[in-house]
Order: structure tokens, then sequence, then C-alpha cells
């Protein structure tokens, strides 16, 4: 967990970031951070190699490398601007 200050006021959190399939709806990659960690930086935990697609949020745009390079076969549908 990790603290941070939001004006005078103090929170401890955690993120907890998921890999589901988008066919069966099922939970195959689940990642438990500090609230302060990046998104990117866990996305290669939550890839398992094996995707077509992969969705996600703008936290996931310019991550296309890292989505190649763990899964190959997979396009990226990461939000855009």
């Amino acid at each position: 967990m990790h603290q941070t200050k939001k004006g005078n006021q103090w929170y401890l959190g955690m993120k907890a970031r998921l890999g589901v399939d988008s066919r069966s709806k099922l939970i195959h990659a689940a990642v438990a951070t500090p609230a302060n960690v990046a998104d990117g930086t866990v996305l290669p935990l939550l890839l398992h190699g094996n995707e077509i697609r992969v969705w996600g949020d703008q936290a996931y745009r310019g991550h296309r490398a890292v989505i190649r390079q763990h899964a190959p076969r997979a396009r990226d549908f990461a939000h855009r601007r």
C-alpha cells in the first residue's frame, strides 16, 4: 500500500488490475499494486501470450510495443484520443 495526500487529506490505497478473457469473462490474471504504480508497468503481467485482442483505457495507450512483445498475435484496442 502507498499513502498519498490530496489537499490536506491523506489516503492509503492499492489498485487491482485484472486480465479478463473477453469471451468467457473469466479472470486469468490479477495483480495488486500500491496506488502510485502506473498501469502500464504491470501490463506484461496481465498478458498470457494467447490473446487475440487487448482492450484498455487511456492508461494503456502507447504500449503497443509491450503488447507485441508479450502477445504477438494480439491487436491493440486501447482507447485512443
